[in-house]
């Protein structure tokens, strides 16, 4: 269906603005991507309206999302189960961080280990490539990973601020989204989904 999709919007693209024949295939990737994208971002916000936990999935998302972009990790090897994971993951935390309490001595110590641990995952593994995206530039990866622990400090520092103003399920929803991405960083995340580790 997606790829149907954005072969239509390829063709129509191409007949309406005079493109070249070879740039066919880089605008139906490009169009598949996207409308892939758009409707798993639809069903989680469907979902989450569904679960009534809309705010703590959305932060759960936009937190994996944004370490996401420069630490990389694996992907999964189709579509659908590019999906199906991520349907199931954030509508899982989601419910977990509404329903699931733990102590607030214990979240906020977890919460800061986990980070310092993030840092060492950060400086080891990332950024994390696949078989299609490998980064091997030195200066590159250098880079990402700096923005990658400036965007992990400035998540820690935001778990702080929701511990102090008492928004525990928005600590723990930060906390699920940086856990499940330097998971994805892992050669164990590879394992779990059976790609090869780059």
């Amino acid at each position: 269906m997606l790829r149907s999709c954005s072969q239509k919007l390829s063709k129509m693209i191409i007949s309406g603005l005079g493109y070249e024949k070879y740039d066919k295939e880089i605008l139906e990737y490009g169009f598949e991507i996207m409308l892939g994208m758009t409707f798993k971002f639809c069903s989680i916000v469907t979902v989450s309206l569904t679960l009534n936990t809309f705010p703590e999935t959305m932060l759960s998302l936009f937190t994996f999302a944004s370490v996401r972009n420069f630490a990389g990790g694996v992907h999964c090897k189709t579509y659908a189960l590019c999906y199906i994971t991520g349907v199931f993951m954030f509508a899982l935390n989601g419910l977990v961080i509404k329903h699931i309490s733990i102590p607030l001595n214990y979240l906020i110590w977890t919460n800061d280990i986990f980070f310092i641990i993030s840092l060492f995952i950060t400086l080891k593994w990332a950024p994390a490539g696949t078989e299609k995206k490998v980064v091997s530039d030195l200066f590159t990866r250098r880079k990402l990973k700096g923005i990658t622990i400036i965007i992990l400090g400035s998540l820690f520092i935001l778990t702080h601020i929701f511990y102090y103003m008492g928004k525990y399920n928005l600590l723990k929803a930060v906390f699920l989204g940086v856990f499940e991405e330097m998971l994805f960083v892992t050669p164990l995340g590879y394992k779990i989904f059976r790609a090869s580790y780059r």
